[in-house]
């Protein structure tokens, strides 16, 4: 029996079809969702980056079940890179309104990190964004997270295939982390518990 060039394209086409419709039953399934009942996200408007930015996050701390005294809190304020005349990284003044935030609600201490990834002199963006005297004027400490230690942690789920994850020890050990983003433009302030 020979095969011919159109008896080929007919079987491998059957073949295709054949994998497209039983790929999904092949897949794991995911039976939990892990996602958590209520969001923990919270969007407040601001009209400028001004003292009136501690009232701001004041109210939106208010939303959430958040106690925090005598705990560590680490701040995450996307440090990116310094470009003269854009706005690409977060405010000081929003990272020294949360900072003051946490005090007033107990936390032993607060701590700036960031592991910038475009710009790997972090030194360099933290002098140049503004950070570096803010955070030496507020005695808040600065941790460089693509020096800090890493700690290979394993995921609760595999959705994309991955076990584990390689996370810097800082992250890990605090019981509450907060990522600070400014939205562009400034619309908003967008804060995530831990």
């Amino acid at each position: 029996m020979s095969l011919t060039r159109r008896d080929f394209l007919i079987a491998s086409a059957a073949l295709a079809a054949g994998a497209t419709v039983t790929a999904p039953f092949l897949l794991p399934k995911y039976h939990s969702d892990r996602r958590p009942k209520r969001s923990r996200v919270a969007i407040l408007h601001a009209q400028q980056y001004s003292q009136q930015l501690d009232q701001s996050f004041a109210v939106g701390l208010r939303l959430f079940p958040i106690d925090v005294r005598g705990k560590t809190v680490v701040l995450k304020p996307n440090l990116v890179d310094y470009i003269p005349g854009n706005a690409i990284n977060t405010h000081p003044l929003l990272v020294l309104s949360a900072a003051e935030s946490f005090r007033r609600l107990g936390a032993e201490s607060v701590v700036v990190a960031e592991g910038p990834g475009h710009q790997r002199d972090t030194q360099l963006v933290l002098s140049q964004s503004g950070y570096e005297h803010n955070l030496r004027d507020e005695k808040i400490r600065f941790l460089d997270l693509n020096r800090d230690e890493l700690i290979r942690t394993p995921l609760r789920a595999n959705y994309t295939g991955m076990t584990n994850l390689w996370l810097p020890r800082t992250v890990l050990k605090q019981i509450s982390w907060f990522p600070c983003r400014r939205s562009r433009p400034i619309t908003g302030l967008a804060s995530r518990s831990a």
